[in-house]
């Protein structure tokens, strides 16, 4: 074997481990003007939304850092009272194939642009429309997910999600 064929095989037998050790920021933001938000607990699915595999908190700067690494995810924790002792940071699997996340909010109201519900669909048919976002996308260059409540943007750098919330309104706290 060639020294070219044997450099071609190491560098094959190493890839997959190097690209397997990620990092992804999810950056909480305020719709309306772009604040970090500092108290909130985002559920995390691992493709499509089915529900929190991961409930992490935000830290002082908004960020919910997800490390993959090894075929599983693990969020780092903020404090050791965080989510109301309900936080779930994992390590978790990761599911042969998944290739995207699903995230909403928990004490704020998301902004995302969640998909339109077809009259006369079934109730479960709802828990799929939070829209995914894909690995490799937030890895290579970020995503910003939609902003539905407000008119502040921002632009998402390689490995990060950027993810507007807004407070609940009075009402909104009085049906909970």
């Amino acid at each position: 074997m060639s020294a070219w064929g044997f450099l071609v095989c190491v560098v094959a037998f190493f890839l997959p481990s190097l690209l397997e050790a990620q990092e992804i920021r999810i950056r909480v933001l305020n719709a309306r003007n772009g604040t970090a938000v500092t108290d909130e607990c985002v559920n995390i699915s691992l493709g499509s939304w089915h529900g929190g595999d991961l409930i992490a908190p935000t830290n002082k700067e908004g960020l919910v850092v997800l490390h993959f690494e090894g075929g599983q995810v693990r969020a780092d924790a903020a404090s050791s009272d965080t989510c109301n002792g309900l936080a779930v940071l994992g390590p978790k699997p990761v599911p042969a194939g998944v290739d995207t996340l699903a995230i909403t909010s928990d004490k704020y109201v998301d902004c995302q642009e969640w998909a339109k519900v077809v009259p006369g669909e079934a109730p479960k048919d709802a828990l799929n429309r939070a829209p995914s976002y894909s690995l490799k996308k937030l890895v290579e260059s970020g995503a910003a997910a939609g902003n539905r409540c407000g008119k502040f943007r921002a632009e998402a750098k390689p490995g990060e999600l950027i993810f507007y919330v807004r407070p609940r309104s009075f009402l909104e706290k009085m049906r909970e």
